[in-house]
């Protein structure tokens, strides 16, 4: 819980927002405030949603594992997707951003992928999901476990006042008995079954899979493990935003991948290094033809959603935070297959301003 007299003293002092979603009233936190994390979400009585931690990234297995893990753990798939914690407030269901937003995309779809009637049983439960798929409007790439539009896979269980997680045993309980889509399962391991892991890692690298999340029984210790291809996704998704991008977003992929292939060489060969220069080289081919074509570099997005006024909802947030940068479609939204089918573009500034100065023939100075 957090008072109400110390929560308004952090929006006082600019430590946290008061926001509304339609008739739900809410604050989200910018900094740390009484130990919960900044994205942590108070709601009108105090009761608090904690923020989703970050997770510790493991780049070599075989250092790794023994030095960050002293029992046995689950490995997990890490989902390539948007992180959503889901839970039922005074009758509705809210699904909210990392950052605290209640996600108007989120809160639409969910009950396409599960039963509410959880929450019957479970009244203080707080589903931990990834949204994920070709169709969701904040990433530009997409997973190969969704072939169309976009799927939900809960990862972790939390209890509303309750610090931590769920422990897994109590995870798989819970998510087997109210038939909630699970991210996928793939063994229980030891520090020192680093063979197994590398070949089940090498697996997961041929089919395209982002990686894993390590995760101790109690649910509390865990670490992340990605693979060589999805760091060579990133920077082919990525490469039109070159500019725009805090270089280091590519500087770790390129040394994630150096040292990935460094500790499975069997997947370094001559095909990897022409993806990697394709990936890089055809965002930025992309970006060129695309301001040649329409002036500026963008990316398009397109949603869907079941209620009308959820599109809506979702417009106004975009327009709100994103500005100028974002445009819609004239006939946003539109009805398609039973849906609201949203089509939007993101522009990016730098790249765009870069290029209008190149294609136009102006000096430049290195």
């Amino acid at each position: 819980m957090i008072e109400r007299h110390v929560l308004q003293e952090a929006i006082d002092n600019r430590r946290a927002e008061a926001l509304t979603f339609d008739e739900l009233e809410y604050a989200r936190l910018l900094e740390p405030v009484n130990h919960y994390p900044r994205g942590s979400v108070v709601l009108p009585d105090g009761s608090v949603v904690p923020g989703y931690p970050s997770i510790g990234r493991i780049q070599s297995l075989e250092a790794g594992l023994p030095r960050q893990f002293e029992q046995p753990f689950w490995a997990e798939e890490k989902i390539d997707g948007f992180n959503v914690r889901i839970l039922r407030w005074q009758g509705r269901v809210y699904a909210f951003s990392r950052g605290g937003y209640v996600c108007a995309f989120s809160t639409d779809r969910v009950v396409d992928f599960m039963d509410p009637v959880i929450f019957n049983a479970e009244p203080n439960l707080i589903l931990c999901a990834e949204i994920a798929g070709p169709d969701t409007p904040y990433l530009e790439g997409s997973t190969p476990r969704v072939a169309h539009d976009v799927g939900l896979f809960v990862f972790d269980l939390m209890r509303l006042g309750q610090p931590g997680f769920v422990s897994q045993p109590e995870k798989f309980a819970l998510i087997e008995r109210h038939a909630l889509p699970p991210a996928p399962l793939h063994g229980w391991f030891t520090p020192r079954d680093t063979r197994a892991l590398g070949e089940l890692i090498r697996r997961l690298d041929e089919e395209g899979a982002e990686g894993l999340v390590l995760k101790t029984a109690d649910g509390q210790h865990r670490a992340k493990y990605v693979t060589g291809s999805s760091c060579v996704s990133d920077i082919r998704v990525c490469a039109e935003q070159l500019l725009d991008l805090p270089p280091e977003y590519f500087t770790n992929r390129l040394t994630r991948l150096a040292i990935f292939l460094s500790e499975h060489p069997d997947r370094h060969h001559a095909d990897l290094d022409q993806a990697l220069g394709q990936a890089l080289l055809s965002g930025l081919h992309g970006a060129v033809a695309q301001h040649r074509r329409q002036g500026h570099v963008g990316h398009r997005y397109r949603c869907r959603f079941r209620e009308h006024a959820s599109a809506l909802r979702f417009m106004n947030h975009m327009r709100a935070t994103g500005g100028r940068h974002v445009s819609f479609a004239q006939d946003a939204p539109r009805q398609e297959d039973g849906y609201w089918l949203l089509e939007f573009e993101r522009q990016f500034d730098r790249i765009t301003g870069t290029l209008a100065s190149a294609l136009a023939g102006d000096r430049q100075y290195d």
